[in-house]
């Protein structure tokens, strides 16, 4: 999910500066990898049926969910892609070229003033980031017919964590911070970050069903996540924000390149089984 960000005046950084920044610490090289897609693969085709005309790509970024859903999508079909970014949508737009779908500027918290009546609303890798999930879930139901669906997926939760592996998780973000104290920068630990806000799988489903959906299914995926993919999500600005609060990017994605390879070494684990929650809630 892309990023809105103020406009700076006076002294401070551009507009394209802020860009320019958020690109470098995107989610966008995690999502290269085969098991990004597979996750996302596995919910899309579970979703887009004949039935369903009108399909909103929430938080759709630069298209790699929209490419997914315009394989299976057929001539009657419309599909529209909602971010926040501009630089993201045009990146979107440059990629994908297709009668099917339009690209929209919006953000989740008022997808319904952008889109009404859609049969199914796919909101993937980014409900995490949402700091007020139950009004954004409100959101999404008001602008579904009753039957469409709302379906979503992260690897951000109260669950995510695969048995045997937190010990990696913990390492990983104490050696990190051990890196940063010997460069003379301390975490702040107090700081607020909202990607460490996780809520669990039973949490997803009450806010769902007080939405006004019927309770989801639920489903686990096992991937596993390899070394290389463990140093692009240690590049993730929202990643190093959870794990190191207040620290300047470029030193926490260092500090987490360096402090990986000091909690392999320790634990033995190189290739990381991790879960990721795939949830499709039906508007009653």
């Amino acid at each position: 999910m892309g990023v809105v960000h103020p406009l700076y005046e006076g002294g401070g950084p551009t507009v394209a500066h802020v860009e320019a920044e958020a690109q470098r610490f995107s989610f966008e090289a995690f999502t290269r990898h085969q098991f990004f897609t597979d996750v996302n693969r596995w919910i899309v085709d579970r979703v887009i049926e004949p039935a369903r005309h009108r399909i909103v790509d929430l938080g759709c970024g630069p298209g790699a969910v929209t490419k997914l859903i315009l394989e299976r999508v057929g001539p009657e079909q419309e599909v529209i892609g909602i971010d926040p970014s501009e630089s993201a949508l045009a990146r979107a737009r440059a990629a994908i070229h297709s009668r099917a779908v339009e690209f929209l500027q919006g953000s989740a918290e008022w997808v319904s003033r952008l889109v009404s009546s859609a049969d199914a609303v796919i909101f993937l890798n980014a409900i995490h980031l949402v700091p007020d999930k139950a009004s954004v879930i409100a959101e999404i139901r008001k602008s579904l017919n009753a039957g469409g669906v709302f379906a979503f997926n992260t690897t951000f939760f109260n669950g995510a964590y695969v048995e045997g592996t937190s010990r990696f998780w913990r390492r990983w973000v104490v050696r990190a911070a051990q890196v940063l104290r010997e460069r003379g920068i301390e975490v702040q630990r107090t700081a607020h970050a909202v990607a460490r806000q996780f809520l669990s799988a039973d949490e997803y489903a009450e806010l769902c069903v007080r939405a006004g959906f019927g309770r989801p299914k639920v489903d686990l995926i096992q991937i596993e996540m390899t070394p290389e993919s463990l140093e692009d999500i240690g590049r993730f600005s929202l990643f190093i924000e959870g794990a190191l609060p207040g620290v300047p990017l470029q030193d926490g994605a260092d500090a987490l390149k360096e402090g990986l390879k000091r909690a392999q070494e320790e634990t033995g684990f190189h290739n990381v089984p991790r879960n990721w929650l795939e949830c499709v809630a039906t508007a009653v």
